[in-house]
């Protein structure tokens, strides 16, 4: 499972970032929940919406479960969008349309997400993931932000429920920084919480997303495991971060993690999915600490 979730490649596109003069297609998100994302465009058919099919998915209340569709005509040359029979319609530059060629700088309306057609060139994508990088990930543990988690995390339960898929979640929380805050000074602490979330996204990574929930507490949902599997995952992180040095300015600094697990049940909101997985965090920390609970 890629972490990626600024910029979206689909299939069949390809770039060489030295070929300065080469131009890109793509949409980019100027407003809504995906605001700042960039959806690169190739040859095949991509749709928008809001149910679990649709290639990208919008949480906005004012969009179609499959509102809006691009395809590229090759005759042409050029992408076209079609409405789906949404709803509240679909408007380029403030009109509404059935279908209709894209142009360089159009801008697309659907619902309250506003879109913006544009080629880019090698700068233009640099550049982009320079912003992705400012609006979705941690500076301090390099893990994407908490919104961009909570829309994946609610994009997966919705999947799982329409294939009947499992998914578990994994609350952590760091023992000792405040020891290592007041002892050592809050750069010490800093380092201590950086190298916490690299060491959760290494053990993650592929499977499942990792988030910084608020200062020393971090957040994984893993898709398509079972409760054991995800204690087993859990627990890996646990004696990972046991064994790691956590040597700054030649201190051994030392701490270990809590950690709670639960699963998405059938009637599960991201709500209550997480409340259970806070649960057995703190049964972790209320019996003794740098240990996993799990919560059914």
């Amino acid at each position: 499972m890629s972490e990626d979730f600024g910029t979206i490649i689909l299939k069949g596109h390809r770039f060489d970032g030295k070929d300065f003069e080469k131009k890109v297609p793509g949409l980019t998100c100027l407003s809504g929940s995906q605001v700042g994302r960039r959806i690169m465009l190739a040859d095949d058919r991509i749709t928008l919406g809001r149910a679990p099919e649709a290639t990208i998915l919008l949480r906005d209340a004012l969009v179609s479960r499959l509102h809006l569709a691009v395809d590229f005509n090759p005759e042409r040359g050029s992408y076209f969008i079609s409405d789906l029979g949404s709803s509240n319609g679909t408007f380029l530059n403030g009109v509404r349309i059935t279908e209709a060629v894209l142009n360089d700088s159009d801008k697309i309306l659907i619902g309250n997400t506003i879109l913006r057609f544009g080629w880019s060139d090698a700068f233009d994508l640099q550049y982009q993931a320079e912003i992705d990088n400012l609006l979705n990930i941690d500076e301090l543990t390099g893990l994407i932000v908490k919104r961009r988690f909570d829309e994946e995390l609610n994009r997966y339960i919705a999947v799982s429920r329409t294939q009947g898929a499992e998914l578990a979640m994994i609350m952590i929380d760091i023992d000792g920084v405040k020891r290592i805050n007041d002892t050592y000074g809050h750069s010490f602490g800093a380092f201590t919480i950086a190298q916490t979330g690299k060491l959760i996204k290494t053990a993650t990574e592929h499977r499942g997303l990792a988030s910084r929930f608020g200062g020393d507490e971090f957040m994984v949902f893993i898709p398509n495991v079972n409760i054991e599997t995800a204690r087993q995952i859990a627990e890996t992180i646990r004696l990972e971060v046991e064994a790691h040095p956590f040597v700054m300015e030649g201190i051994t600094l030392g701490p270990t993690i809590s950690v709670g697990v639960s699963d998405l049940k059938k009637d599960d909101t991201m709500a209550s999915l997480f409340k259970r997985a806070d649960e057995a965090l703190y049964q972790s920390k209320r019996t003794g600490r740098n240990k996993v609970s799990v919560v059914t």
